[in-house]
């Protein structure tokens, strides 16, 4: 079990220490522990059911937690909610938005709701459509965009708040790379105007083209945290080689098991080359590169598990 007897930092934007919830006899988050300190963008990294949601929820007071402690902008999570609630802004996966609404009314109104003057609402709500490339579809209903076009509208809704601390659960999901790049930088313009973001995503590539502290999470557990590029630097392999399995395939070095495939490292090019060559004869090579974040993950997860570290949190924090 987890001590949830842990002093939280009252500076910190988000604080988050040993958070779990369970389903009934299942934990769908074990054990959430990390920061973000005021103005600062941090990305929650992991794959699909890593518990990323819930921790999203737990700390936009959505979710009530089973164990642990959170709390925001020094605010308890669970004993101040009310006070929580009135300084953050909330991005779900789910888009809630109703579809006949135009993406005008979805920021302007939302503004208003939270106490903006009609006109000061207005002016927040051309800026941010002009910002986020929607400024000519402002008056058209959602039904009638894409849904990349759909997606905007909400980064833009929420971005617009200018919320103290925003929570953006997969802002960039199923967007191309043009419009990724249009909400990343509508994104890096609120930090820099003095707001905390956490934002998740299960890209491990994007994840790895951001300059700022990730947290890697994994079956509910956060296993470490630091910039992408210090995460990588700390592996002890430079490529990585995708075979198909086979029996004896750990004659050939490290690696590990991806199911009908597996993953073996090379510390040089010159020993990727050796090992393609011999690796050939056994399987098909699906795949030869440099090691990313996605390895980095990938090695602390299976280090935690043969551990036996269970629901504690391995202090792997890079940078």
């Amino acid at each position: 079990m987890i001590s949830c007897k842990i002093k939280l930092l009252e500076d910190a934007a988000i604080e988050a220490r040993g958070l779990g919830r369970r389903y009934g006899n299942v934990w769908g988050l074990r054990n959430a522990t990390f920061s973000v300190e005021k103005g600062e963008l941090v990305v929650l990294v992991g794959p699909n059911g890593a518990g990323k949601t819930t921790t999203i929820r737990i700390l936009t007071t959505n979710l009530r937690p089973s164990r642990g402690r959170a709390r925001v902008l020094g605010f308890d999570i669970v004993r101040e909610y009310r006070e929580v609630r009135r300084r953050i802004a909330y991005m779900p996966q789910e888009f809630i938005v109703g579809w006949d609404h135009t993406p005008f009314e979805v920021v302007a109104w939302g503004l208003v709701a939270r106490g903006w003057p009609i006109g000061d609402a207005k002016a927040q709500a051309r800026r941010w459509l002009e910002l986020v490339g929607l400024w000519e579809e402002r008056n058209r209903p959602l039904r009638t965009l894409s849904g990349g076009q759909r997606r905007r509208a909400t980064v833009a809704a929420v971005l617009a708040t200018e919320a103290d601390v925003i929570f953006l659960d997969e802002p960039t999901v199923g967007l191309d790379v043009e419009v990724r790049h249009v909400v990343w930088r509508a994104i890096r313009e609120t930090v820099a105007g003095g707001a905390s973001i956490l934002l998740t995503t299960h890209d491990m590539g994007e994840a790895e083209t951001i300059r700022d502290r990730v947290v890697l999470i994994n079956e509910g557990v956060t296993v470490a945290e630091g910039k992408p590029y210090d995460l990588v630097k700390e592996l002890p392999y430079e490529y990585r080689i995708v075979v198909g399995k086979f029996d004896g395939l750990e004659e050939y070095g490290e690696y590990i098991d991806l199911g009908d495939r597996a993953v073996i490292y090379a510390r040089s090019y010159g020993e990727a080359v050796r090992l393609v060559e011999e690796l050939a004869s056994h399987a098909p090579i699906y795949m030869i590169g440099r090691v990313g974040l996605e390895d980095a993950h990938l090695k602390l997860v299976r280090g935690h598990v043969e551990a036996g570290a269970g629901d504690s949190v391995p202090r792997v924090q890079v940078g």
